[in-house]
């Protein structure tokens, strides 16, 4: 028996779906929600007495209640080998209406697969579909000390002014034979070919079991290069370095052009010019860098949220002062600590001087702006915060400096693994979304050890700051090995 989600990861990758066969999946999900969603849903329609769907239900359960019940919840349909469920189904005299879920704002693409495999085997199991309709979140909606679910939520059966239903119908999706193609394929009958799917939302967990002959010692491979349409073509072609790129093969942005002159002298490239000019702006004393940690709530928990809204739990902060010496603070709550969270900041943060932050301005900023519309007192003194951040990320998006070690990856994690001898692998937290679903656990009574968590969130996110400053430090120490080259040189 396979489920919908099966196929849709063989569609993906077949690798994918094959090695993580018989694995059990701990779903985790990205978005906040204290609400049950069905909950809500059921209180959005007047939901009484309806019929809920079991797992591993078959098709009888259904067909032998659907006289029963107006609305279904979660019911199960088995086709051959296939086997799904639908989020909501509603009898009205015309068939049935069937409700999909959108975990967004805004409907940028329809998930077709689901769609149109869903409308067959209805089809096929000769249950009439009326409508197909897609429930979202109302971006315009703002939670004022009880949620309004007629206000939470927005229905349509339209997308792109088309009927969900025609766009469905006017594509067959042949789950038959995809599912034979999946008990034939044998995961050696083909060498794997790299795609954006390898890399797609971080490195694929099979990508070296895929891959066990990459080159991983060479750094500067032509593979690492950015915005490249051509590097495998390249690579296939014997150019296998940076500096052996062809030039009519390259789009010529200052990033890959930064990247090949790394590569040609000696691992590091610096615009020793530019890079001068833009530390310039960090002259200043005292100079900050700072670091936040946010989850972001799908259904608006506290006041003046909307849905999607972030809440910022955590920062870390050090700061260089006037006299050079270097402190540190840190800021970890749970529930609504919004308002502690500004507090902290305005309390702990220089009255003056740099705020460095890495990509500052499509995260910490941004924070800020949003954390200014739901608190309106405090939104002088946020934006005064704003003019103050600079992002760190700017000479390495801009091309002003590479090395080679950075193999293509512009995160902060990989240029603090370069720059010093400090591991992010070493911390119990190691990255932004553990740090999340870490947060999550505090309070839920499931015998987490909460001290431990409240801990390693502060020395994963105090090591996201002091990163900064390592960073910060090696741009210095790169300009002045510049200017002593210079005037050797001379």
């Amino acid at each position: 028996m396979y489920h919908l989600s099966d196929i849709k990861k063989f569609l993906r990758c077949d690798r994918l779906y094959c090695y993580g066969k018989g694995e059990e999946n701990v779903f985790r999900p990205f978005l906040h929600s204290d609400e049950n969603i069905i909950d809500l849903l059921k209180e959005y329609f007047g939901i009484g007495e309806c019929f809920t769907g079991i797992r591993n239900d078959e098709n009888d359960r259904f067909f032998s209640s659907r006289n029963d019940y107006e609305w279904f919840i979660r019911p199960r349909f088995v086709d051959g080998l296939l086997r799904l469920n639908v989020p909501l189904m509603h009898r009205v005299p015309e068939g049935y209406d069937l409700y999909f879920l959108y975990y967004g704002t805004q409907i940028r693409e329809l998930d077709t697969v689901t769609l149109r495999a869903t409308n067959k085997v209805m089809e096929r199991l000769n249950v009439p579909v009326n409508r197909i309709l897609l429930i979202y979140f109302n971006e315009e909606y703002t939670y004022h000390g009880k949620l309004d679910v007629q206000e939470l939520f927005l229905v349509t059966d339209r997308f792109r002014d088309k009927a969900i239903i025609s766009i469905v119908e006017d594509g067959d999706f042949d789950y038959d034979s995809l599912i034979r193609r999946m008990e034939r394929y044998e995961i050696d009958e083909k060498a794997p070919v790299k795609s954006r799917t390898c890399r797609q939302n971080g490195l694929c967990e099979f990508y070296d079991r895929c891959f066990p002959e990459e080159e991983k010692t060479v750094a500067d491979s032509i593979l690492t290069l950015v915005s490249s349409r051509f590097k495998r073509q390249m690579y296939n072609d014997g150019r296998k370095l940076l500096k052996d790129a062809d030039p009519s093969l390259i789009e010529g942005n200052r990033v890959q052009y930064a990247q090949i002159m790394a590569s040609r002298n000696g691992g590091v490239f610096l615009d020793a010019n530019a890079l001068g000019k833009w530390l310039e702006k960090l002259e200043k004393r005292p100079i900050s860098f700072i670091d936040f940690e946010w989850d972001r709530y799908l259904v608006p928990a506290y006041e003046n949220m909307r849905p999607m809204d972030p809440l910022c739990f955590e920062f870390a902060l050090y700061y260089i002062d006037e006299e050079g010496h270097m402190e540190h603070r840190t800021f970890v709550a749970t529930g609504d600590c919004r308002k502690d969270f500004i507090e902290g900041l305005l309390m702990y943060l220089p009255s003056s001087g740099p705020i460095l932050a890495y990509n500052a301005y499509g995260a910490e900023c941004l924070r800020l702006k949003e954390l200014s519309e739901m608190f309106p007192e405090y939104r002088e003194r946020l934006e005064k915060l704003i003019e103050r951040f600079v992002d760190l990320a700017t000479p390495f998006n801009e091309g002003l400096v590479y090395d080679v070690n950075m193999e293509g990856n512009f995160t902060l994690k990989k240029l603090v693994d370069i720059c010093s001898e400090y591991s992010y692998t070493d911390l119990d937290i190691y990255d932004g979304m553990e740090a999340v679903y870490s947060w999550r656990d505090i309070g839920k009574d499931n015998g987490v050890d909460e001290q431990k968590i409240l801990s390693d969130l502060e020395e994963y996110c105090s090591l996201d700051a002091y990163g900064l400053f390592l960073v910060y430090r090696w741009l210095i120490k790169l300009m002045l090995e510049s200017n002593k080259q210079k005037e050797e040189d001379l």
